[in-house]
């Protein structure tokens, strides 16, 4: 007797819709979770003060940054966005948080040391065990290459262009060396304009990042206004009290 067989194509779509509710369901399970890590006593005050603005879960679903990933967060100062990183990775992904090494070309090198002082204190009080803090230049950080899910750059590309837009292309090719196929490059940074002093501003253009992006070959793949705030008028410094922290910003996400 002849027997009817189940198309090929009706089962990938059943794997498929399974895949996806499969996956609903880990975020399902995994916002909550991540919503008590950050109003846990052990997270720094000033860090829960940022969020309103920053909107950490939003921009974690986003990017697409999961359990077991590894995840370099790049000038990681007292580590905001390193603790989040840590409880959305979960102990068996790794972050690796990078600050300035000694003698580093910083604007204000004592501030950084002693964020970054910080942040060790953090991960000592906090067991954060998958966090490994690397106090180390960019071009000698003790990654290896191809190993990495995603490289966050959150707020701070900006100096590295301001200062040499070569100097900003090279980090970022070298940042790209670093991540497996199909790796993300996440960039978060202050809106600038063109004719302004955005050096003096520590803000950007959003049109100088793309063409960065395309120099070193990296793909853009999201691009979200999660982070727009219309009523900065962008010729303001970032630190200007008015702002209150809560600058335009864009945010970006760029495939290896």
């Amino acid at each position: 007797m002849h027997k009817s067989a189940i198309p090929i194509q009706a089962i990938a779509i059943f794997v498929l819709l399974f895949l996806l509710s499969l996956s609903s369901q880990i975020a399902a399970q995994d916002s909550p979770s991540l919503l008590q890590a950050l109003h846990a006593n052990e997270r720094d005050v000033k860090h829960l003060l940022r969020d309103e603005i920053r909107r950490p879960l939003e921009v974690i679903e986003f990017l697409g940054i999961g359990s077991g990933m590894q995840v370099l967060d790049v000038y990681a100062a007292d580590g905001y966005y390193s603790y989040i990183l840590s409880k959305v990775v979960g102990p068996q992904g790794r972050v690796y948080a990078q600050n300035p090494a000694a003698g580093s070309n910083v604007e204000d090198i004592r501030q950084m040391y002693s964020l970054a002082d910080a942040l060790d204190e953090r991960i000592e009080s906090a067991a954060l065990n998958n966090i490994a803090h690397l106090r180390q230049d960019l071009f000698e950080l003790e990654i290896e290459p191809a190993s990495l899910d995603a490289v966050m750059l959150v707020q701070i590309l900006h100096d590295f262009y301001n200062a040499d837009p070569d100097y900003a292309a090279a980090v970022l090719s070298h940042l790209k060396s670093r991540l497996k196929p199909g790796g993300i490059v996440a960039i978060i940074d202050h809106v600038g304009e063109a004719g302004q002093d955005n050096r003096r501003l520590h803000r950007m253009q959003k049109s100088q990042l793309m063409a960065l992006a395309e120099r070193v070959g990296l793909t853009l793949i999201g691009d979200s206004n999660l982070l727009e705030n219309r009523t900065d008028q962008h010729r303001r410094p970032v630190f200007d009290p008015m702002l209150g922290r809560d600058t335009d910003r864009f945010l970006l996400k760029f495939q290896n």
